[in-house]
């Protein structure tokens, strides 16, 4: 058993392993619609790197002109003027490099700015199968850690590459003009770096990736654990998950290290070969440069061409090497902004409210195929108006039930009808307007009581706040609270009681008024006068809308028109308390073996925990 846990701890930490190797042109293929978006500033900028990279290289011929025509010929005023022009030409320059620097930042982070904001709006219409198999610190790393190398790849990678492949053919053509063979000769060696260089650019980037790759399960990891500090501290189980931990940071530190072995083998090779072409050059020239036709002048503007020539190379395969490393980080960023949306097209709902019938026929669904149906065969009418108990085991089918008709997963066989159309032709924003859900344990977010009523809605006004505080029995919350709807919520409501996080959600649910219910009572112990208040919301909410309620407390089920019981997937009892006590079947086996009458005076449900196998993510 223990062997099977193992692996599923390992498969969900683990960072997807099977992934599309992008390379630089599939790269640029995706990066360039976010580029040409700002087509002005990108033609603006493309010119302005170019004339750059030619006054550049006017520098070393304005020398060797000073040689020939000044220097030898004792020419003062030749080289006075060349002086003159070599000073300008600077400012020149100067004044292109700054405008190509700040080009290039600010179209770099444009387009990051974009990105993100794309990025987060995409992660936002993602159903929950994705979240469900993708553990929350993996999409962090995507939002922030892999955004922001993507930057940097951008404005010190992408366009370092860009800038300097032009210098780079600049001087090639700069060269070829003095001497077209003595280029050839002295790009000869050329290949050879080349070939030795992308070698061990992609071991750093198979290196990289494997680090990227750990650091995104060091993330999710750690993410993990501080959200269940509170159980690894009861348990003490804080010592186990350091250990854990530390294995995961020993492999990413063997990881960087090897990294920067392979940079230290890198750079000692580029000065190599750098040497051998500025001698293979000095050689040739000096030997052979009366029959290349060169004067003494040219021979000193092409070496110091040939100097320069490394310069950009040795950049473009540093930043290349880095730009290796950061596809990683663009390869996870676009897979996914790949990742298939919600579908969010169908019909709008009219304005005028649903009656709130609702009507199951044959649902079924299941997480995936290799996994059992969590729904089977499901036939029940709900008639508008009525509210519906939904009793049941754990693992019988209640949430993933109340998950379909919220929408918030696709069914896999049948369909819900609602007001006679099909709920899945009905666009899922519309729906989900209608429909208030109260969980049992309700998200709260960091900011007010009153931000947590209305959710930011700007149609929800101060007044219907207020309201919807009072009518949810919110006051003794609102007096114990300094500030009262102003109160400040931390995050997650941990400075908030079960009872009053369950109060703020009903406040919630009057607030935005749907049409239909859903509420999965809370089984957590409160005090009795929370337990009042939520009773009394409860009451409050149901009253006249369509309601399903996975009813714990038999008052509650007790207070619902009708019952529906569910066993291993399947809908096997419908009827009233009375009707179904009197048949004998399931629902009375339950009322005398799992209700029990706890120390407040209520009768609850005991849902005997009972997990379902091979899903250790999901839950039905």
């Amino acid at each position: 058993m223990s062997k099977k846990v193992d692996k599923t701890r390992h498969s969900y930490f683990q960072e997807d392993q099977v992934q599309s190797e992008m390379g630089f042109t599939a790269f640029i293929r995706k990066i360039f619609p976010y580029m040409w978006a700002h087509k002005p500033g990108l033609l603006s900028l493309i010119a302005v790197v170019i004339l750059y990279a030619v006054a550049g290289r006017m520098l070393p011929i304005f020398f060797g002109y000073a040689i020939d025509e000044g220097i030898k010929k004792s020419d003062m005023r030749v080289v006075l003027w060349i002086a003159v022009a070599y000073l300008v030409l600077e400012v020149v320059r100067s004044t292109l490099y700054f405008a190509q620097s700040y080009g290039i930042q600010r179209l770099g982070n444009r387009i990051l700015f974009e990105l993100r904001e794309k990025l987060i709006g995409h992660v936002q219409s993602l159903p929950l199968v994705y979240f469900d198999k993708n553990p929350v610190g993996r999409t962090v790393t995507r939002v922030t850690n892999d955004i922001a190398a993507l930057g940097e790849m951008f404005s010190m990678g992408f366009t370092a590459i860009f800038v300097n492949g032009v210098e780079m053919i600049a001087i090639l053509i700069a060269m070829s003009l003095i001497s077209v063979k003595l280029t050839v000769v002295t790009i000869a060696i050329a290949p050879v770096l080349t070939v030795v260089s992308l070698h061990l650019s992609r071991k750093i980037r198979a290196v990289f990736k494997e680090a990227k790759q750990k650091l995104a399960t060091i993330n999710a990891f750690t993410a993990e654990s501080l959200n269940g500090m509170k159980v690894l501290q009861l348990f003490d189980k804080t010592a186990d998950r350091q250990r854990e931990f530390n294995r995961h940071s020993e492999s990413y530190k063997v990881l960087s290290l090897k990294t920067v072995k392979l940079f230290a083998t890198l750079w000692p090779i580029l000065e190599f070969f750098n040497a051998a072409t500025i001698t293979t050059a000095l050689f040739v020239g000096g030997l052979y440069y009366k029959e290349f036709g060169l004067s003494i002048g040219a021979l000193s503007a092409f070496l110091l061409l040939v100097q320069s020539f490394f310069h950009p190379l040795r950049v473009i395969l540093e930043r290349y090497t880095q730009f290796q490393n950061s596809l990683a980080s663009a390869d996870r960023i676009f897979s996914l902004m790949e990742e298939k949306t919600e579908v969010l097209g169908g019909t709008p709902l009219p304005f005028t409210r649903l009656s709130g019938q609702l009507t199951l026929e044959n649902l079924s669904h299941r997480y995936g195929k290799e996994n059992p149906w969590a729904l089977k065969d499901i036939n029940l009418e709900i008639r508008a108006g009525e509210s519906l108990a939904l009793v049941g085991r754990t693992g019988s089918g209640k949430t993933t039930l109340i998950s379909l008709l919220q929408r918030l997963y696709s069914q896999t066989e049948g369909c819900v009808i609602v007001d006679g159309q099909p709920l899945k032709n009905i666009a899922p924003r519309d729906w989900r307007r209608r429909v208030g859900v109260v969980l049992q344990d309700n998200f709260i977010f960091r900011g007010t009581i009153a931000s947590n009523i209305s959710l930011e809605n700007p149609d929800i006004s101060k007044e219907r706040i207020e309201w919807a505080a009072r009518e949810a029995g919110c006051d003794r919350l609102l007096a114990t609270h300094e500030g009262g709807l102003d109160a400040k919520v931390e995050e997650r409501g941990n400075n908030l009681s079960v009872g009053e996080r369950q109060l703020i959600a009903f406040a919630r649910v009057l607030a935005f008024d749907p049409d239909i219910l859903i509420l999965d009572e809370a089984t957590a112990n409160i005090d009795s006068l929370s337990e009042l208040l939520i009773q009394q919301a409860t009451e409050r909410v149901t009253k006249g809308r369509t309601s399903l309620i996975i009813a714990h407390r038999l008052s509650t089920i007790l207070n619902c028109d009708r019952i529906a019981v569910l066993d291993k997937a399947r809908l096997i009892e419908v009827g009233s308390h009375r009707e179904l006590l009197d048949r004998k079947g399931k629902y009375f086996e339950l009322y005398h073996s799992q209700f029990k009458e706890d120390d407040s005076g209520q009768v609850v449900f005991e849902d005997q925990h009972t997990p379902l196998p091979d899903d250790p993510i999901l839950s039905t």
